[in-house]
């Protein structure tokens, strides 16, 4: 429960230290522990610390975080929904593999920020293109990754009032 409770969007990120290789791929391995309709296949990753890469994405479309601000990515790439078993539930199974990674990050001591690319058909072309995703797979989202250089704290957002018993 301490990593999900201390697991917030980090912009800030520590550029003198790379997360090792192998940390990233099982931070992979984690997303593939995360439920998805009928087991089915449906994301692949690219790990992305490549300086060239990601200056190229520096004018790209972006939130509150600017893409040269961190030194570490993890691209979320959604697999064809013409090629799966149940097509439409990948943005569900993709969300969850996101969240695996993001709470488990914390655990690790990675600070983390999620940075949506679908449903939005400007960036989904702008990041298809940039990843070279083909073959009706696309971009779904990427998941900025390092050392934080804020303290992680506890940032309750709990509010009983969500909350409904038998009917809304």
């Amino acid at each position: 429960m301490d990593s999900i409770k201390l697991r917030r969007s980090i912009r800030k990120f520590d550029l003198s230290k790379k997360i090792p290789y192998d940390d990233l791929v099982l931070l992979c391995k984690y997303a593939s522990y995360a439920p998805t309709a009928r087991r089915q296949i449906d994301k692949e990753y690219i790990i992305l610390d490549d300086e060239n890469m990601i200056n190229k994405m520096k004018d790209l479309p972006h939130g509150t975080l600017k893409y040269e601000d961190c030194n570490t990515y993890i691209v979320l790439i959604a697999k064809n929904p013409a090629n799966l078993t149940i097509p439409g539930m990948e943005p569900i199974d993709l969300g969850m593999a996101a969240e695996n990674i993001l709470i488990k990050a914390t655990e690790m001591g990675y600070g983390s920020c999620y940075l949506g690319v679908y449903p939005s058909e400007e960036r989904l072309n702008i990041f298809n293109n940039l990843f070279e995703v083909k073959n009706g797979d696309f971009v779904f989202g990427i998941i900025a990754l390092g050392y934080p250089l804020d303290e992680f704290k506890e940032w309750d957002k709990f509010d009983p009032n969500t909350i409904h018993h038998n009917k809304y």
